[in-house]
């Protein structure tokens, strides 16, 4: 008999949002259980300037320029999910966790995916070291973000 497996995909997931880590990580209380979350497809700056890397955001080397952008990340993530009732999904092609044991999985908030909107507002890269269904729509949006300049895309080019 195959064993039943912790989550299904494609379903959403109802959960609270109890703790931010950084723009594309947070912690949730789903049922009874605490998850730790890298959003999928997506990654913001780091907070710090030692954290960041050249070149990771395209031609953008100020690794401060990058941290304050990372700064900017967390609190949107925290003013917009934190203490608020979320649906995770998790993602087939991604699999359930990434290499440091975080759930990997899609955030909604009011019928809206949290992820895109981060790459949408500049606020996030398409994560392309990894392969996801949204992979595509994604990198459609950080495409048109970049082409405005919106956010942390200001600098590029």
């Amino acid at each position: 008999t195959p064993i039943q497996a912790e989550f299904q995909y494609g379903i959403k997931y109802p959960a609270k949002v109890i703790y931010v880590y950084d723009g594309d990580t947070i912690k949730v209380k789903l049922d009874n259980k605490i998850l730790v979350i890298r959003m999928l497809g997506i990654d913001t700056p780091e907070k710090y300037p030692n954290k960041n890397k050249p070149y990771e955001y395209d031609a953008i080397t100020n690794l401060t320029y990058l941290a304050k952008w990372g700064i900017k990340a967390k609190n949107f993530t925290y003013k917009t999910l934190y203490g608020k009732k979320v649906y995770i999904e998790f993602d087939e092609i991604a699999g359930l966790k990434g290499y440091y044991g975080r759930y990997l999985a899609y955030i909604y908030i009011d019928g809206k995916d949290f992820n895109a909107l981060l790459v949408e507002k500049g606020l996030a890269r398409v994560y392309k070291e990894g392969k996801f269904k949204k992979e595509n729509y994604y990198l459609q949006l950080e495409r048109i973000a970049r082409e405005n300049k919106v956010g942390l895309w200001r600098i590029a080019e």
